[in-house]
């Protein structure tokens, strides 16, 4: 998987590269908005017309109404309340306590240096229950009101459900580089990630830092973002030329605080200066007409039963 995942994003990088990246998303959603508009219709209309009972079906005790509203491109519960929470974290904290803080450099869970994904997709048929908050109907209902359909766990790039270790204990860069610097998300428009603390998160943690999407339009605009020759990701210095750095919001918290962010339209960054390593639930909502190619390459499998709501399953990507 990390071989296709390099040799796609070598592709994309030069496709992006003659393009430009706006304009190239363009072209790659026109196309797939072709490809599959079957699947996305059935997105749409299911939200649209059978919203109540999917929700109900899928969770007994579900109010009809999320909780949590995504506004400017972004939202956190700090409740710590949210279905199947605990379940989640202890899943995460087995994975954790089976393959954290060791030198993975070099392997497939290896993202850089000072960035380690302690599972692939095969490993959700061993750790289950890291499915358990991402399909429940609180969650399910805050990411499809923003997005306006029911969506889509991603799966092609970014993975759908990651849990990451951020730690400068093995780290050999000098300098932020990469996904330490801003930059937004070009997979897909919109691009829900929901981040789940699996540890307390201080700013010894590297976490996670962003500007709200009408920042972020801001920004873009300014920067020329995303145009023909444009770099895709922009340091600290030149981003505060154009938006004050006040605006920036720092993901700290508890454990089992709930970040909800549209990461393709909100600038972010992550895992600088892990002093401490900490650690994150991942999980990313797409739609089904994408805004890349990576579809025509691969598509993950996730574990679904066959007593599994409708709701889940076509979250999974089984319908």
């Amino acid at each position: 998987m990390k071989f296709i995942g390099n040799a796609v994003n070598s592709f994309i990088g030069r496709y992006q590269e003659r393009l430009g990246i706006a304009q190239s998303r363009r072209i790659a959603k026109c196309y797939n908005g072709i490809r599959y508009r079957s699947r996305q219709r059935r997105a749409v209309e299911a939200w649209g017309s059978d919203r109540d009972a999917l929700l109900a079906e899928n969770d007994d005790d579900f109010s009809g109404t999320p909780r949590n509203i995504m506004k400017d491109g972004w939202t956190i519960d700090r409740s710590g309340s949210l279905p199947r929470l605990e379940e989640t974290l202890a899943e995460a904290d087995r994975l954790i306590e089976d393959r954290g803080g060791v030198d993975r450099r070099g392997t497939p869970l290896e993202q850089k240096s000072y960035l380690f994904h302690l599972n692939d997709v095969a490993d959700l048929h061993d750790y289950p229950k890291l499915l358990q908050l991402p399909t429940s109907s609180e969650v399910i209902a805050t990411v499809s009101k923003y997005m306006g359909l029911i969506p889509v766990m991603s799966r092609t790039l970014p993975k759908g459900v990651r849990v990451f270790e951020s730690t400068d204990r093995f780290n050999e860069e000098t300098e932020f580089g990469d996904s330490q610097l801003y930059h937004r998300d070009i997979h897909d428009l919109p691009l829900v990630y929901v981040m789940v603390l699996v540890s307390d998160a201080t700013e010894d943690n590297g976490p996670w830092c962003f500007l709200p999407a009408s920042v972020s339009d801001v920004a873009s605009e300014k920067l020329n973002y995303q145009s023909k020759g444009a770099p895709y990701r922009v340091t600290d210095e030149r981003m505060y030329e154009v938006v004050d750095s006040s605006e920036r919001i720092t993901f700290t918290g508890k454990r089992g605080d709930v970040l909800f962010i549209d990461s393709s339209r909100c600038f972010h960054y992550g895992s600088r200066k892990a002093v401490i390593p900490g650690y994150r639930l991942m999980y990313a909502f797409t739609t089904h007409c994408r805004a890349d190619f990576t579809q025509l390459m691969f598509e993950w499998e996730y574990p679904v039963r066959d007593e599994d709501s409708r709701l889940r399953k076509m979250v999974l990507g089984s319908t």
